[in-house]
């Protein structure tokens, strides 16, 4: 069986972030998302991360000879764009749930950067492997930020659609998912 290059690892993630980018581009210019300052904030710095990161997949795919035109056949990466066409068709809009759909798409993206980082390193291609370490760190951090943006917009949508919430508790979700986080991190830390 012959191995595949790191060319068909790096395309695999230009495939992902082009995925990402398209409903990125769609929810920065959605009124709703708009009219929630933090939430558009988010939704706009993670955009232009994806686009540099497109921008600098294409040039070391570029740099290690491979071509990003070339179809893609990586079935993970065809479910992302079907499952997030799917989920834009069905539902009319809500922030909240963009902001979901975002953040389930990074943490594919996050999944993806680790194996592209890993492969790179038993390939022996450190500058591939520099690129992927890079791009998983601005993933997880787009990730946290979307995290502890989705309390005060779960809330407010809540608030618009007439319900009687106590808007200080936003605070205590965030403060609640970050603890969960940080046990399940002490918990991973554990050997199996």
């Amino acid at each position: 069986m012959a191995v595949p290059t790191i060319n068909t690892y790096i395309s695999d993630m230009l495939a992902v972030e082009t995925h990402i980018a398209t409903p990125l581009e769609n929810q920065v210019n959605d009124s709703d998302v708009t009219a929630q300052p933090t939430a558009f904030k988010v939704v706009r710095e993670t955009l232009d991360i994806v686009q540099q990161h497109i921008g600098r997949l294409e040039a070391r795919l570029d740099a290690v000879g491979g071509h990003a035109g070339a179809p893609v056949k990586n079935a993970v990466t065809t479910a992302v764009g079907a499952a997030a066409a799917a989920i834009n068709n069905v539902r009319k809009t809500g922030v909240s749930k963009s902001l979901r759909d975002d953040y389930t798409a990074l943490s594919l993206s996050s999944a993806g950067y680790t194996m592209l980082h890993t492969t790179a390193l038993g390939l022996g291609d450190t500058e591939t492997a520099a690129l992927a370490q890079q791009h998983l760190a601005d993933v997880a951090t787009q990730i946290m930020k979307i995290g502890s943006v989705l309390p005060v917009v779960v809330l407010a949508e809540l608030s618009e659609e007439g319900a009687t919430i106590d808007p200080t508790v936003s605070s205590q979700a965030e403060s609640d998912a970050n603890a969960a986080w940080k046990a399940g991190a002490a918990r991973s830390a554990t050997p199996v």
